[in-house]
């Protein structure tokens, strides 16, 4: 399976090569980044690896099957047109689009070419916890869903990078909600199992401000740990950042459900932690360290209770990243391009209606009002 790469960082370094463990047929075959930074990281898998100008000029020599998409965010939405206009399969990183425009074109793309072209990586569908909180309430053991609350909290050094990398600036990555907390957005709709009906957030930028940067001490070093690349800047208290770094949003889904969600990066303690409440029961836990409680709403009886930190910690076999889920959503895409899974968890509809969440979100933000999602969704159902 012949497969080209735009945009070859890290993250897409990094996760092909677990995928070709998974689907050694995989056959990377041509690049095309100006700076790839994860050039590297594929010696072990693929020496033959060429280099191209342009996407048009990769697709039209490597006669490709499939196009990996990890180019910067509001390069998304070009990338992938131009693989399914060429019959190509197409995996794009999320947030797979960074407007709400590029979102309705995207959306009359995929009426065009089909959802199964084109492979979304909300990588957090894919975990342990996910799974595991599918099968609950699938057995009904939390009843109906009632309310929810949740936090993603990240530590100074990776706050540093979103204020150093290209991810910084709206303009390239659609903002911070969108490009950190769509995998958010995404499972706590999934777990809802409708979308946001209002929203509303507030939040800003108080802790990588020049009043607050350090004043040449010896914890300096953390803030350049996650090294940057592409248009990166030096100071990440000085750069020209328009993004935030803390935000609360408060979401009203049909049926007087509620789903509380704050973010920040600058927590010495990194969490994932979220609370779902059902009329029955109650889920929570934490992505990042591996807890899953679940406890009988009128008995107060523990039900279920999981600690996935094994499974989730480094060594041969289990990767670490996105706490094990990057190996598992591998697993599952070497399986459906095989044609052995025919669906995937995920797909381009979730992804496109976590994207306008957020966008919609950063949106209240900035007005100060409620924002209602009626007319999103009717517009946005129409291209369906």
């Amino acid at each position: 399976m012949k497969t080209g790469i735009v945009g070859l960082g890290l993250r897409a370094a990094n996760v092909l090569k677990m995928l070709v463990e998974d689907l050694p047929e995989l056959d990377l075959v041509g690049y095309v980044d100006p700076d790839p930074c994860g050039l590297s990281i594929l010696d072990d898998v693929s020496h033959n690896l060429i280099r191209f100008e342009t996407l048009d000029e990769m697709i039209e020599k490597c006669n490709l099957d499939l196009l990996w998409v990890a180019s910067p965010n509001h390069l998304h939405l070009e990338h992938i047109k131009v693989g399914l206009e060429a019959g190509l399969k197409v995996f794009s990183e999320k947030p797979i689009v960074t407007t709400k425009e590029d979102s309705f074109s995207l959306a009359k793309l995929i009426k065009k070419y089909g959802e199964s072209k084109l492979i979304v990586g909300l990588v957090l569908r894919y975990s342990v916890h996910m799974r595991e909180l599918r099968r609950i309430l699938d057995a009904g053991t939390l009843g109906k869903i009632t309310s929810l609350e949740a936090n993603e909290h990240i530590a100074p050094f990776h706050g540093s990078f979103f204020m150093r990398d290209w991810r910084r600036l709206e303009k390239y990555s659609g903002g911070f909600m969108l490009e950190k907390c769509c995998h958010d957005i995404d499972l706590y709709n999934s777990i809802v199992g409708d979308r946001p009906s209002r929203v509303i957030s507030f939040g800003g930028r108080n802790n990588f401000i020049p009043s607050e940067a350090p004043n040449g001490d010896e914890h300096d070093d953390v803030y350049q740990i996650k090294k940057s690349y592409w248009e990166s800047a030096d100071d990440p208290f000085r750069s020209d950042a328009d993004i935030i770094d803390h935000q609360n949003a408060l979401l009203e889904y049909p049926g007087n459900v509620s789903f509380s969600f704050h973010t920040s990066i600058n927590v010495p303690d990194e969490q994932r932690r979220f609370c779902i409440i059902g009329s029955r029961g109650m889920a929570e836990g934490d992505f990042g360290r591996g807890g899953l409680k679940i406890t009988d709403a009128r008995t107060g009886e523990c039900l279920e209770d999981h600690d996935f930190s094994v499974s989730m910690a480094p060594d041969e076999v289990n990767y670490p990243a996105h706490y094990g889920a990057d190996k598992l959503m591998c697993e599952d895409i070497a399986s459906f391009l095989r044609g052995d899974l025919k669906s995937l968890p995920v797909g381009p509809k979730e992804a496109i209606t976590a994207g306008l969440v957020a966008l919609a979100i950063d949106e209240s933000m900035v007005s100060g009002q409620v924002v209602d999602m009626a007319e999103t969704w009717k517009e946005l159902d129409s291209l369906y």
